[in-house]
């Protein structure tokens, strides 16, 4: 009996240090990009289109600073970066009115915290330079060594880096139009 206690005394303390130290299983989070879930919207010409694909398009224009959409990430509740290893993220872009041709748009992605405006508070995961007036960008970005609380997350186009110099010199009416797909953090 007393052989008996111990080896149940001796289970119990290995499945409590295993359930202390277990890693926890981290499930992939995919973005809903739906009215209900947005977060924020600046910037942009007009409201975005929800599509029945689970997309959302909107265009940002150069006079208003570019813009973009961010959605609650996980609903509201959020993740922490360091359980995860890869944001996956897919959009289309087409220029609109364009007044240089030869420079490109870029665009932002980017997660939120507690207490982040969309102007104050983003970080910045990757800036992507566009290669054509249109185009699709499929990438998986590296989260490595990424930690904290995220709490949204969005594509943005910035048009302070349209210009490249940033010498102001573009005062036209540029627009992108920008069909984001799908936002995917893989653990």
């Amino acid at each position: 009996m007393r052989k008996l206690k111990g080896v149940l005394t001796g289970l119990v303390l290995v499945t409590f240090i295993s359930a202390v130290f277990a890693k926890s299983a981290v499930e992939p989070v995919t973005v809903v990009l739906s009215e209900a879930n947005r977060w924020g919207t600046d910037a942009t010409f007009a409201d975005g289109v929800y599509g029945t694909d689970g997309s959302v398009t909107f265009t940002a224009m150069y006079k208003y600073g570019g813009g973009g959409y961010t959605f609650n990430i996980n609903g509201k509740a959020g993740i922490n970066l360091k359980d995860y290893s890869t944001l996956e993220i897919e959009f289309d872009y087409e220029t609109g009115a364009w007044e240089k041709p030869s420079v490109m748009p870029k665009f932002g992605v980017k997660y939120w915290g507690a207490g982040a405006t969309f102007y104050n508070g983003g970080q910045a995961l990757d800036w992507i330079d566009a290669e054509s007036p249109k185009g699709t960008v499929k990438k998986s970005i590296s989260l490595k060594g990424k930690s904290g609380k995220a709490l949204r997350i969005g594509i943005v186009s910035n048009s302070w880096q349209w210009e490249g110099n940033g010498d102001g010199s573009n005062t036209g009416d540029d627009t992108v139009i920008i069909k984001v797909k799908s936002i995917k953090f893989v653990p």
